[in-house]
């Protein structure tokens, strides 16, 4: 519980301006961190977290209506918790808003997933990422589920569907990052970390939400196979590699604790064999060594966009970030928990 309450701590209390750790915008790395805050929250009923969401909606909410993409999206996870807990009206109506817009106005790649669109001055026609489950799909099933709506629970689960038709690679049991619709390929082929902690972590976070679906059962084989083979690629140390498959990258510590969670949430909800719980709690019992005496946690890889090549992955720097912050809390929260 104190690592937890220093890691969030390191976050609330922060004056970053740096794009990694600057929480006070309405993008992924924000959203993500503010998630990390109300699981922290959630653990230990510590009233500032709640009072420092409350306060960034404040100041932020109209942010979500001025440039809406696919990637910042993802603060609606944290918005859509507050609206559970407090009732409040202007909660419900930028979550209804964007769900709107993730629905009927958000661009889709010629097979029908969310294009990977990012508030960043680039552009990613026809591509699927991987981040995308985490970033819009959870929301959207939460959302979906709270209000009734089968339209998008149904989104979330289609995307799902296709995230996994897509990106699965079915020779190793792992993901790809992504997926490019005009040239029928995964561009470099990686199997990212941090992508596969998206992917397993989302799914279970999806399945508890959308209810029964025709392809459900083919995506939990598939979401059991992924555990087994990502236990398969842990180190020695407990840690999983940037690339999972490739032993000359880096421990990266957002991808381990994604991972160790999402095995953790889907052993809890009976998705996962209970006899991977071990992998998980190695990665649980190994966190602590790489949180500094500020709260701040230690490596994690930067923005990572599809590389060309194996080497610009192992090139990526570390540094500290919003989602290394986030999910480690969420990893934590999860074993806090038991």
């Amino acid at each position: 519980m104190q690592l937890i309450e220093k890691i969030t701590d390191r976050v609330v209390h922060g004056s970053d301006k740096e794009w990694a750790m600057n929480i006070h915008s309405f993008d992924w790395v924000p959203g993500v961190g503010l998630y990390g805050i109300w699981k922290a929250w959630e653990v230990t009923g510590k009233d500032e977290y709640l009072d420092f969401l409350t306060d960034w909606a404040g100041k932020h909410l109209e942010d979500a209506y001025r440039q809406k993409t696919v990637n910042s999206t993802a603060p609606m996870i944290a918005i859509l918790e507050l609206y559970k807990k407090s009732g409040k009206e202007a909660y419900r109506k930028v979550c209804q808003d964007m769900a709107e817009y993730v629905l009927k106005e958000a661009p889709l790649t010629i097979d029908g997933g969310l294009e990977h669109t990012v508030t960043e001055n680039a552009s990613f026609d026809n591509q699927m990422w991987a981040d995308t489950l985490f970033m819009v799909c959870i929301f959207m099933a939460r959302f979906g589920n709270l209000t009734g709506n089968r339209s998008y629970t149904e989104f979330a689960s289609d995307q799902l569907v296709l995230h996994y038709r897509y990106l699965w690679d079915e020779e190793t049991g792992l993901f790809y990052h992504g997926w490019d619709g005009t040239s029928r390929t995964h561009l470099s082929s990686i199997h990212w970390g941090r992508a596969n902690a998206w992917i397993i972590y989302s799914t279970v976070e999806i399945l508890n939400e959308v209810g029964e679906f025709e392809e459900r059962d083919d995506v939990i084989c598939k979401l059991q196979r992924h555990a087994s083979s990502l236990t398969s690629l842990q180190r020695a140390n407990g840690l999983f590699g940037s690339i999972l498959d490739d032993p000359t990258s880096y421990d990266e510590l957002s991808a381990s604790a994604g991972i160790a969670c999402g095995i953790k949430r889907g052993i809890r909800f009976g998705y996962v064999d209970g006899s991977l719980e071990n992998a998980a709690r190695r990665v649980y019992k190994v966190l602590p060594q790489y949180v500094d005496e500020t709260g701040t946690v230690q490596g994690v890889s930067g923005g990572t966009p599809i590389m060309e090549t194996a080497r610009e992955y192992r090139d990526i720097p570390v540094m500290p970030t919003l989602y290394g912050q986030a999910l480690t809390c969420l990893a934590l929260a999860e074993f806090e928990q038991e």
